[in-house]
């Protein structure tokens, strides 16, 4: 094994730094080949353990300066020290001496062991200058030179590569595809089944409420958590656990599913007992030369479990992790696979690790048009939250990351980011900016009156809903096992107002709901943006009206021959609205990218003509004929 190997390699590297300092610094010693073997044996047997358990625990990566062989210095420090306390003789004396000073006695070294501490102290103190050389004072100059001044800024500034959008509209959102169940209340519901199969599971396995993990499963967004050992007996009694849960995370009404047949179990996971342990086993699969990151649980569409793993490799000293390899490796058989980033088998939905995403967005934030040193913080941004995982098309997520100045009193947006997460490759939306973020999000969704209950929001969603940036919330009910799933709320971005949340049941009423407030804007919720997208206007004929009564307000539903959305309409576009049969012909404007109801921005019914002065020419065929007076008989005309 690959470990076995390195722990002999450092050893070597140490025994050399303390041979050197033994032999070179104490020659006015006479060398005693005993003593040095008797030293030599002790010491290199003390560094192979003592590396060999700092390998298996610490798992370093063999990357970036020294080619990751840094971690050296602690087993050399830890034997200078045992060098530097041998003054009263010999690898024990310092023990022996203490014995007997503690009983009362006189302690005696024995004969030479003056000569055998002078070159030990030699070798300690060689070696504690060589840890402070290359552990103290190597590290601060490669930081130092590494990410200090402006040109080094710039460097880590520009390890993400980001593209400036035009326009100001994020991609719009597919309503299929909005997230309607939280981390929290897919733990509550995960937690529901484990009990529910009568095999008394929970007694042995455990869900861990942080691991469901959201990821899409063919065309369709799930949570899957795996079952992990409840303690290390279950785990010395079992080889695997006996798989997985999945809860649907469209729809919160649907029951949680409970995977444990034969492919569904894991043998291989996070926190396991030795080898067992996810990183352990890639770790001493031979893969040391990157950090291991971001160990995530994905299933293919046939609903096998797999763990892929970002293999980092720091780019600039010991900092700015770039991913160079993605590792697949089977739950269950601990195969591994390594793939580059870009050969990534499509079901994976992300390699990205969002911690290197904040981090690169940081840099980005503070350097890209700011100066290194810059005790103002003129022209600095920062990420205004944890990258949110966002699906606009199923398959196709993306890391969605708000930007904010640096100041910390700004609850508004700079823009939007949006980082895909198979590659270091981000757009960024910087006309999306005025957008309420941060706290007042939340607090104006609990601050509305239709919340009568008071209800918690579990988690806030940023989407493009009806061409409008829409925050979308999950109104939860708190217990000691999870949430439980109440209601939904949407509330335009740019008006952040507890007046404007509209607050529903179920998705699709909250929809309807809120695309009647985002008609009532005139047509756009989206006040103070402009838009890049082009107007549709087309023509054709009414197939069917209807209109509806919400609130005050009536809101006409029109289906028109050749197109295929359903199209919406407030009274305030025409007054022709409420005349409109089916079989008119309508001229109509508006925004590509609604979804399957579109609100209209203009609306004429051309069969309608108004303002003519004329009145239509009845056609001679259908003219009533004139009057003919009746004549008596006998009466004269």
């Amino acid at each position: 094994m690959a470990i076995f190997l390195l722990a002999l390699i450092g050893t070597l590297i140490i025994m050399a730094c303390l041979t050197i300092g033994r032999l070179a610094f104490g020659r006015a010693e006479p060398f005693q080949a005993r003593s040095f073997i008797r030293w030599f044996l002790f010491f290199f047997v003390f560094n192979y353990l003592f590396s060999l358990a700092q390998l298996y625990i610490s798992l370093p990566a063999l990357a970036g300066p020294f080619w990751g062989w840094q971690w050296v210095l602690w087993p050399l420090l830890i034997s200078s020290v045992i060098n530097l306390l041998s003054v009263a003789g010999g690898a024990g004396g310092a023990l022996a001496m203490g014995l007997s000073i503690s009983q009362g006695q006189v302690y005696t070294p024995p004969k030479g062991s003056e000569k055998i501490s002078r070159r030990s102290i030699a070798a300690g103190i060689f070696g504690i200058v060589v840890v402070a050389v290359l552990g103290i004072a190597a590290t601060i100059l490669i930081n130092v030179f590494t990410t200090w001044f402006d040109g080094n800024a710039k460097a880590l500034a520009a390890i993400p590569h980001v593209t400036t959008a035009a326009t100001p509209n994020l991609p719009p959102t597919d309503a299929s595809n909005i997230v309607l169940v939280s981390q929290s209340v897919a733990s509550y519901k995960g937690q529901q089944i484990l009990g529910s199969t009568g095999q008394n599971l929970g007694s042995a396995y455990n869900l861990d409420p942080t691991s469901y993990t959201l990821q899409s499963i063919n065309h369709h967004l799930y949570y899957v958590a795996e079952l992990s050992y409840n303690n290390l007996f279950v785990n010395l009694s079992n080889p695997t656990t006996p798989g997985f849960v999945m809860v649907d995370a469209e729809n919160p009404q649907q029951p949680p599913q409970l995977h444990t047949e034969a492919q569904a179990t894991i043998r291989y996971l996070p926190g396991a007992f030795l080898n067992q342990d996810l990183l352990h086993h890639v770790y001493l699969s031979g893969y040391v030369y990157g950090r291991l990151a971001d160990p995530t649980l994905e299933l293919d569409d046939s609903l096998h479990p797999y763990w892929t793993i970002s293999l980092m490799q720091p780019a600039r000293g010991y900092t700015g992790d770039t991913l160079k390899q993605v590792l697949l490796v089977d739950a269950h058989t601990g195969d591994i696979k390594a793939y580059d980033p870009q050969n990534v088998p499509a079901w994976v939905d992300r390699v990205m690790p969002a911690e290197t995403v904040t981090q690169y967005l940081s840099w980005w934030g503070l350097y890209h048009n700011a100066p290194w040193f810059n005790p103002s913080g003129l022209g600095q941004q920062a990420p205004a939250s944890a990258p949110e995982l966002l699906y606009n098309k199923t398959d196709q997520p993306v890391w969605l990351i708000p930007m904010t100045s640096s100041s910390m009193n700004d609850n508004s947006s700079t823009g939007i980011f949006l980082f895909d997460t198979h590659k270091n490759q981000a757009t960024f939306y910087a006309k999306a900016a005025g957008l309420g973020i941060g706290d007042n999000v939340t607090r104006t969704f609990q601050s509305t009156r239709a919340n009568i209950r008071g209800y918690n929001v579990a988690s806030v969603q940023l989407y493009q809903i009806y061409n409008t940036p829409t925050w979308v919330a999950i109104y939860v009910q708190n217990t000691s096992s999870g949430d439980i799933f109440q209601a939904v709320g949407l509330v335009g971005a740019r008006q952040l107002n507890g007046n404007n949340v509209q607050f529903d049941p179920d998705l699709v009423s909250g929809l309807r709901d809120y695309q009647q407030w985002v008609t009532n804007q005139g047509g756009s919720g989206d006040n103070g943006g402009t838009t890049s997208t082009k107007p549709q206007t087309v023509s054709g004929k009414v197939l069917r009206i209807s209109s509806v009564v919400q609130g005050t307000n009536t809101i006409y539903y029109l289906q028109i021959a050749g197109q295929p959305s359903i199209f919406t309409a407030n009274l305030s576009l025409s007054p022709k609205l409420p005349l409109v049969q089916s079989g008119d012909t309508v001229s109509i404007t508006y925004m590509a990218g609604g979804g399957n109801v579109v609100n209209l921005q203009t609306f004429d019914d051309t069969s309608i003509n108004l303002g003519s002065g004329s009145v239509p020419a009845t056609p001679a065929a259908q003219a009533t004929p004139a009057a003919t007076p009746t004549v008596k008989p006998g009466t004269k005309k």
